[in-house]
C-alpha cells in the first residue's frame, strides 16, 4: 500500500475512538562519511513508518511502528488504543485539526537530491577535503527526500514532499599547538559550496591552534556568527515563544504580548515562505502554516502553538533539520519552521571596526542558554579579542557569561550575512554587557 492507503487503513481500524490521527512518512537518505581526511563510506537508507494518536473520553494514546513489520497498521492502532486505556484523563485536549486550505506555498523539493548518485556524493566530500589543508578527522553529508501524509478522523488529509541537506565536519591543525574547527550546513537544496567549507575548516583550525589562554576579567561586547548564535537564540527566545512554556508559566515572556521584550532593532518572524529544511504548507499535524511576526521592533506580537495547546499557529512539528530517519517515532513538539532574524546592513568587519572592547566568538564548547532564565556561562574554545576596532589576540580557556534575554535587549548591531541553521535563519549579531573571565 502507498502512504495514503496506509493512513486511511489506520483510521478504519481506529473507528471506535472519538478522535484518531495517522502520520505516515517515508524517506530516502544518501549519506557519505569522511574519516581521517578520506572518504570512508557511502550508503543509502530507505526508512518508512507511521505514528497513530487516538483519544476517547479525553484519554490519549500514541504508538508508532516501522512499516517493515508484518501487518503494521492494525498493530499500531491497537497499541495506541491500549495505551489510551491506561492513560489519565487530559482535559486540555481539544481534538485534532479540521481540514483547512493552505495559506502559503512552500516549495522545498530539489530533484537533484532525489536523483543524486554515489559519484556526485563523493565529489562533494572530495572538494571539501581538497580545499582544506588541515586534517578532517570526521565529516558527513546527508541528503534526504521525505514524503509524508497526515490524516485524521475529522476528514483532514494533507501531504508533504521535501528534500533536506545536512552536513557536519571537524578539522584539526597539528603543529606546535593543535587546533580544532567545525562547520555545518543546513538546507533544503543542493547548493553546498564545498570549497568554501574546506577553506573555512582550515582557517578555523589554524585560528584555534594560535589561541592563547585568556587571563583576567572584563565586561565587553560579544559578537556571535550564525553558527554560534542560532542555538543561543533558539534556546532562549525560541523557548520563550513556545506556547507550551507560556501556558505553564515557564516562559519569561508570559503575558507580555504588546510589550517590549528586546531591542528596537530586533524583528523576529517565523516564515515558511523562505525555504528551509522544515518549511511546508502544513505542519506535521495538518494545520496550515503561516507567516508570523513574533517580535517587531522589540515588541512581542505573539507565540507559536500546536493543536494541543490550542489556537495552533501551524507549529506542531515532528520533523527535525538534521536527520530524516525514524521521524515517525517522534512526538509532536512546538517548533518554528524557519524563524528569521531580520537582517541589518553591516558586515562582520563593520561590527569589529565599531567595537571598542569585544570578543568575536569563533567556537563555544556548546552554544546554549538556559531556556527558563536565559543565563549562560560558556567555554570559549576559540575567540578573537577586539581592541579599538581591531583584532589583537586569539584566545581560548575563557568563560563568557551573561543572560541572553538581557543580550537581546542590548543589541548593538545586526549583520547582513544571514545563514540558515535548521529552524532558524540569523546573521551575525553583537551584544553589549557580557563578562569574559580567564582561568
Amino acid at each position: 500500500m502507498n502512504i495514503h492507503d496506509i493512513a486511511a487503513d489506520a483510521l478504519r481500524h481506529a473507528k471506535e475512538m472519538e478522535h484518531a490521527e495517522c502520520y505516515v512518512i517515508e524517506s530516502l537518505t544518501h549519506s557519505a562519511y569522511i574519516d581521517g581526511s578520506r572518504i570512508s563510506n557511502v550508503e543509502t537508507k530507505i526508512d518508512s513508518g507511521m505514528s497513530v494518536r487516538v483519544a476517547k473520553n479525553n484519554k490519549l494514546g500514541r504508538a508508532c511502528v516501522t512499516l517493515n513489520n508484518k501487518d503494521p497498521t492494525e498493530k499500531c492502532v491497537r497499541s495506541a488504543i491500549r495505551v489510551s486505556s491506561f492513560s489519565p484523563k487530559n482535559n486540555m485536549f481539544k481534538g485534532y485539526p479540521l481540514p483547512s486550505r493552505p495559506s502559503v506555498k512552500a516549495d522545498v523539493f530539489d530533484k537533484k537530491i532525489n536523483d543524486i548518485d554515489e559519484r556526485e556524493l563523493k565529489s562533494i566530500l572530495s572538494s571539501v577535503i581538497g580545499a582544506c589543508k588541515a586534517e578532517i578527522p570526521r565529516g558527513s553529508v546527508r541528503l534526504s527526500t521525505i514524503r509524508s501524509v497526515v490524516a485524521n478522523s475529522n476528514g483532514l488529509l494533507t501531504e508533504h514532499e521535501s528534500t533536506m541537506v545536512y552536513a557536519h565536519f571537524t578539522s584539526m591543525f597539528r603543529g606546535k599547538r593543535n587546533g580544532e574547527g567545525t562547520g555545518s550546513v543546513h538546507g533544503a537544496f543542493l547548493n553546498i559550496d564545498a570549497e568554501h567549507i574546506g577553506e573555512e575548516l582550515e582557517r578555523k583550525a589554524k585560528a584555534s591552534a594560535s589561541a592563547i589562554p585568556f587571563k583576567g576579567k572584563e565586561t565587553l561586547t560579544m559578537i556571535l556568527p550564525p553558527c554560534e548564535l542560532g542555538d543561543m537564540i533558539m534556546s532562549s527566545a525560541g523557548s520563550a515563544l513556545n506556547g507550551e512554556n507560556v501556558f505553564y508559566k515557564r516562559s519569561p515572556w508570559t503575558d507580555m504580548v504588546g510589550k517590549k521584550v528586546a531591542s528596537d532593532i530586533l524583528t523576529l518572524t517565523d516564515d515558511p515562505n523562505v525555504p528551509g529544511p522544515l518549511c511546508s504548507a502544513f505542519d506535521d499535524e495538518g494545520t496550515p502554516s503561516q507567516k508570523k511576526v513574533l517580535i517587531e521592533n522589540g515588541i512581542l506580537n505573539g507565540y507559536i502553538n500546536d493543536s494541543f495547546i490550542g489556537n495552533s499557529t501551524g507549529n506542531g512539528m515532528r520533523r527535525n533539520s538534521e536527520d530524516a530517519q525514524n521521524i515517525y517515532s517522534s512526538g509532536v513538539t512546538i517548533k518554528p519552521m524557519n524563524m528569521i532574524v531580520r537582517s541589518g546592513r553591516c558586515s562582520c568587519d563593520d561590527m569589529i571596526e565599531q567595537t571598542k572592547n569585544g570578543i568575536l566568538v569563533e567556537k563555544f564548547a556548546w552554544p546554549e542558554a538556559d531556556p527558563l532564565t536565559g543565563r549562560f556561562g560558556l567555554e570559549v574554545r576559540c575567540g578573537h579579542i577586539i581592541r579599538n576596532g581591531k583584532i589583537t589576540d586569539t584566545i581560548n580557556n575563557a568563560l563568557l557569561m551573561g543572560n541572553m534575554f538581557d543580550a537581546l535587549a542590548h543589541i548593538e548591531f545586526i549583520g547582513n550575512d544571514a545563514v540558515n541553521q535548521g529552524c532558524i535563519t540569523t546573521p551575525t549579531m553583537s551584544f553589549s554587557g557580557v563578562k569574559l573571565a580567564g582561568n
